[in-house]
C-alpha cells in the first residue's frame, strides 16, 4: 500500500469515527468523544476543551484529558479573553505556540495543566457562521503537525464537523431544559386547582426551581412586619435542615433589598457585594456564592359578588442560591425563577384569604355553640367536648383527613337544634312532662331546618355530615329518635357522635345528678355497645382515652 493510500485509509477512518461521535446527542458525552478524537489524530499528550458561554462572555472548562490533576477544573469558567485560549477565540482562527512559558498571552495563574512540563499548545477556536462556540487546547503534540497542511486540513474538518453537532446538542440540551420547565409549570399550575395545602405547594414550587434553575438551594422569606423583620419560610436543596428558624432585620441583605424595592437582583459573587448579610451564612453553614433574588408580589384578588378585592402587595422575597458547575444566572433563568415566584405569591395570598375565612367560619360555629352552652349553665362546653371526643374517635377508626375535618364541624353543630327548644324546657331541673319530652325530642329536628334555612346543608364543606345532627340519638335497636332508625341506617358520623356525646353526659354534672368517673361512664359505653351503639366507636375511644385524648368536665377544670 502506497503512503497515499496510507494516508487516504486514515482520513476515512478519523471521518467514520467522527460521524460516529456525531451520532450522539448527549453534549457531555459528544465533547468528550471529540476531544478524544482530536488528541489521536494529533498525538498529542493532552487535551482540554471549553465551551463559550456569549451572555457572560466566559469560557466553560468542560473536558481534560492526560491531566488528571486538571479534572478539578472542570465546570470552572474564566473570561474568554484570557489566556492563549482568549487569544486564539479573539482572532477566530488556530494559534500554534511552541514555548507557552514564554509566550505573553500564557496565563499561569489558571493552573491548566500545571502537573504537566508544556513545550507546545495548538489552539482551535470552534465557530459557527462566525460566532465562538467554544476552544480546544492541544498540548504537546509535534511541531510538524503544524506543518503538514493536509493535517491541518483534517483537523479543521473534523472541528467543522463537529462543532456544528454541538450546538445541535447545545441546542437539544436547551430545548429539553425548556420543556422540563414548562411542564414543571403546568404541574404546578394544575396542583394550584387541587390542594390549598400552603407548605406542600410551596415546597413543590421551590423544589422545581432548584431543579430547574440548577442551583444548589431555593429560599422564601416573608415579611413579619411587626417585628420588622424578614421570617425564613421554606429552603429547599442543600443543608435545607439547617436553615431553620432563620430571621434578618427588614431591609437587610440583598433579599431585604429587593423586598423593599420591588427589584429583581442577580449576584454573581456575594464578596464582591456589600448588601449581603453574612450572619445567615454563618448560623447555618451554607456558603452562599452567587444569589438570585426576585420579590413575591401577592396578586390583586377580586372576591367576588359585594366584597371588593384584596389588593396586591409585596410580601416577602424567594432566593436561588449557587448554580452547579459555577455558571452564572442567564436571563432565562431570571424570567423562570419570577415565573415561579409569582406562583409562590399567589399560593401564600390564597392560602391567607383560606385561613382568614376558615378562621372566621370556625369562629362563627363556636359563637353558635356557645350561644347554646349558654341557655343551659349545666351543659355548657358540651358541644365543644362532643367535639374534641369525636374527633378522636375518627382519627382512632383511621378515617381521612377531610373525614376528620367533617365530623370535627358536624359534631360542634349537633345540639344547634335545642336553640329552638324553650328556656324553661332545657332549664327545668326536675323531670320532664310527656309533652316537653317529645318537644325536647326534636330537637335533631330542628337542627337539619336550621341548617336548612340557613343554606348550610348545600355546601360541600359539610358533605354528607348533617347526619350528626339528625342522627346522634339514634340507636342501634331501634329505640331512638326522632326516626327510630335501626342498624345500617344509622351514618358512621351519627355512631360516632352518639357515641361522643353518650360519655360527656354521663361524665358531666347535671342538675339532677353528679358526674361520674370516666371508667365508670366508658363500663357503661361498653355494656351499651352492640346493642344500642356501635363497639367499633366504643374501643376507638377507649383507645384514645388511654392517649389521653379523652379528658371529661373535670379533669379540664
Amino acid at each position: 500500500m502506497t503512503a497515499r493510500e496510507t494516508r487516504f485509509h486514515h482520513y476515512v477512518e478519523v471521518i467514520s469515527r467522527a460521524n460516529q461521535i456525531a451520532a450522539s446527542t448527549e453534549l457531555d458525552e459528544l465533547l468528550d468523544k471529540m476531544l478524544e478524537l482530536l488528541i489521536a489524530v494529533t498525538e498529542a499528550e493532552a487535551g482540554t476543551l471549553y465551551l463559550y458561554e456569549a451572555a457572560s462572555h466566559d469560557l466553560v472548562f468542560k473536558v481534560v484529558k492526560g491531566s488528571e490533576s486538571s479534572r478539578r477544573l472542570v465546570g470552572s469558567r474564566i473570561g474568554a479573553e484570557r489566556g492563549i485560549a482568549g487569544f486564539a477565540l479573539a482572532r477566530g482562527t488556530p494559534v500554534f505556540v511552541s514555548d507557552p512559558a514564554n509566550n505573553p498571552y500564557w496565563d499561569r495563574s489558571l493552573g491548566e495543566l500545571s502537573g504537566l512540563i508544556l513545550d507546545t499548545i495548538y489552539c482551535l477556536p470552534l465557530m459557527l457562521r462566525g460566532q465562538p462556540v467554544g476552544i480546544v487546547q492541544l498540548f504537546n503534540l509535534a511541531p510538524e503537525v503544524c506543518d503538514d497542511s493536509d493535517e491541518l486540513a483534517l483537523i479543521e474538518l473534523l472541528c467543522s464537523r463537529l462543532v456544528t453537532e454541538v450546538e445541535k446538542a447545545r441546542l437539544l440540551a436547551e430545548a429539553q431544559r425548556r420543556e422540563r420547565r414548562q411542564q414543571a409549570l403546568v404541574e404546578i399550575i394544575s396542583r394550584l386547582t387541587t390542594t390549598l395545602d400552603r407548605d406542600e405547594l410551596l415546597d413543590r414550587i421551590m423544589s422545581f426551581a432548584c431543579e430547574l434553575l440548577d442551583v444548589e438551594a431555593t429560599s422564601i422569606w416573608l415579611r413579619d412586619d411587626k417585628a420588622g423583620e424578614l421570617v425564613l419560610q421554606l429552603a429547599t436543596g442543600y443543608r435545607r435542615e439547617l436553615m431553620t428558624a432563620q430571621r434578618m432585620p427588614q431591609g437587610h441583605g440583598i433579599i431585604g433589598h429587593v423586598v423593599e424595592t420591588g427589584d429583581t437582583v442577580t449576584v454573581n459573587d456575594v464578596s464582591q457585594d456589600t448588601r449581603f448579610y453574612r450572619q445567615i451564612d454563618a448560623k447555618s453553614g451554607f456558603v452562599t456564592r452567587s444569589i438570585l433574588c426576585v420579590p413575591l408580589r401577592a396578586p390583586r384578588i377580586e372576591l367576588g359578588g359585594q366584597r371588593g378585592a384584596v389588593e396586591g402587595r409585596i410580601i416577602g422575597g424567594a432566593q436561588a442560591l449557587n448554580p452547579h458547575d459555577g455558571r452564572h444566572f442567564s436571563p432565562e433563568d431570571v424570567a423562570l425563577f419570577e415565573s415561579l415566584a409569582s406562583q409562590a405569591a399567589t399560593v401564600i395570598r390564597l392560602a391567607h384569604l383560606y385561613t382568614e375565612v376558615d378562621n372566621l367560619s370556625t369562629r362563627i360555629i363556636d359563637a353558635i355553640t356557645g350561644a347554646i352552652d349558654l341557655k343551659d349553665p349545666y351543659t355548657r362546653g358540651h358541644s365543644q367536648r362532643v367535639s374534641e371526643f369525636s374527633v378522636a374517635i375518627a382519627q382512632e377508626l383511621g378515617l381521612d383527613n377531610d373525614t376528620v375535618y367533617r365530623v370535627r364541624i358536624a359534631s360542634k353543630l349537633h345540639d344547634v337544634g335545642k336553640i329552638r327548644v324553650p328556656d324553661r324546657i332545657l332549664k327545668k331541673r326536675k323531670g320532664l312532662s310527656e309533652a316537653e319530652f317529645r318537644q325536647m325530642r326534636r330537637h335533631p329536628i330542628y337542627g337539619l331546618e336550621f341548617l336548612q334555612e340557613n343554606g348550610l346543608l348545600e355546601l360541600d364543606l359539610l358533605g354528607d355530615s348533617w347526619q350528626a345532627l339528625s342522627q346522634h340519638h339514634e340507636r342501634l335497636d331501634g329505640r331512638g329518635y326522632p326516626n327510630g332508625l335501626r342498624g345500617d341506617e344509622i351514618s358512621l358520623i351519627g355512631r360516632i357522635v352518639a357515641v361522643a356525646d353518650i360519655f360527656d353526659a354521663i361524665s358531666s354534672h347535671r342538675p339532677y345528678r353528679p358526674a361520674r368517673p370516666a371508667d365508670e361512664a366508658l363500663a357503661i359505653l361498653r355494656r351499651m355497645a352492640g346493642i344500642e351503639i356501635d363497639e367499633r366507636c366504643v374501643e376507638a375511644m377507649v383507645r384514645a382515652r388511654e392517649k389521653g385524648l379523652i379528658l371529661t368536665q373535670d379533669e379540664r377544670a
